[in-house]
Parts: structure tokens; C-alpha cells; sequence
């Protein structure tokens, strides 16, 4: 008898592939990585980065109220005391002896101008900028309109780095000892109207 061939197999044809389900899988794998580096980066990155940002920030404020010096000499009531001027040299000064040659943050600069105060500054290269409007508020020297420039916005807030400056500002007022009673801005300097010494 002649072999007998089984011809019962099925040929399947093979499937072609979709070029939308092709799009559709592609697009579900580019949305996955994106909420991967997004939950990466509000979850870990950030938050480690602000607190290095931070850090840096008030170990220079640090070191910067630590040159004021607090020997005002105390005067008698009634007698109103000169403005204090502060320049923006004085400011630029007080950066280079607050900064370590290995900080990441490098060439700050400030300019005075009767808008408000602007710090431009590197940080890994990179350019950025802080500016704020100082006011005398209940006898207290406080940073007000807060803005930040550059990549260092995506770190830290103006929301986050106000209270930081404004603890800052306090600690320079307790070592001078005096209310601030206004504030006015001029071209490169800014005068302070001091007030009762405080006890």
C-alpha cells in the first residue's frame, strides 16, 4: 500500500501586523517611561537636589550674617539715626567670603536697582537668577516678590526660598540689634531707616 500523506494540517496565515497596534504599543511604552522618569524625579532627584540647593544656600547666608558686625553703638532715645546704605559691592563682597573655591555655586553677582534686588549666579555651569524686593514690615527687614530664573526654578520655589531668606534677614537684624523702620532702593545701594534698638 502507498504511504498516505495527512493532508489535515491546517496552513494558518500568518498575520500581518497592524501598523496602529504597532503606534499604539510604541506610544503605551513611551507614556510608561515618561511617568518612570516623572515619579523619578518628583520622588527622588528633586527632593535631593533642593536639599543639596538648600543647604548650599544657608551655609553661605550663614557665613554672610556672620560679617555684619554687632557693635552698633546704642543711642538715646529721640535721636534719629543716618540711613545705612548697603551696595552691591558690600553684597558681592560678602558672597566671596561666603563661598568655598569647590562650591557648586559660582560668580554670584548683585544688583541694586530701585526695582528690587537681583542675584545672578552658576550653579554647574548653568545660569540662573534670584531676585526679590527687600520692605520694612512691622519693623522687620523681610524679602518680598520672590522670583527664581534658570534651571535652579525647577529645585526650589520662590515659596520655598522666601522663608529661608526671610530667616536669614532676622538673623542679620538680631546682630545689628535696631527695628528697620523702611527701606529705600537706589541705583546699586540700598538705605535702611533704622529704628529703637531692640532689646
Amino acid at each position: 500500500m502507498p504511504p498516505t500523506t495527512d493532508n489535515s494540517r491546517e496552513v494558518r496565515p500568518q498575520r500581518q501586523r497592524n501598523r496602529a497596534g504597532c503606534a499604539t504599543g510604541c506610544l503605551t511604552i513611551v507614556v510608561l517611561l515618561l511617568l518612570v522618569v516623572g515619579a523619578g524625579w518628583i520622588f527622588l532627584l528633586r527632593p535631593y537636589l533642593h536639599n543639596i540647593a538648600e543647604t548650599q544656600i544657608d551655609n553661605a547666608l550663614t557665613a554672610g550674617v556672620q560679617q555684619i558686625p554687632t557693635t552698633l553703638p546704642a543711642l538715646p532715645t529721640g535721636i534719629t539715626l543716618p540711613p545705612v546704605p548697603i551696595t552691591d559691592n558690600a553684597i558681592n563682597n560678602l558672597f566671596v567670603l561666603s563661598l568655598a573655591p569647590n562650591d557648586p555655586i559660582k560668580n554670584p553677582s548683585a544688583q541694586i536697582t530701585p526695582d528690587g534686588i537681583s542675584i545672578s549666579f552658576q550653579a554647574y555651569g548653568l545660569g540662573n537668577g534670584i531676585s526679590l524686593k527687600p520692605a520694612a514690615q512691622n519693623g522687620h527687614l523681610v524679602a518680598t516678590n520672590v522670583g527664581i530664573t534658570g534651571p535652579f526654578s525647577l529645585i526650589m520655589s520662590p515659596d520655598e526660598l522666601t522663608p529661608l531668606l526671610n530667616r536669614h534677614l532676622a538673623d542679620a537684624q538680631n546682630r545689628i540689634k535696631y527695628s528697620i523702620q523702611s527701606v529705600q532702593l537706589k541705583d546699586h545701594e540700598m538705605d535702611l531707616m533704622l529704628g529703637n534698638a531692640q532689646t
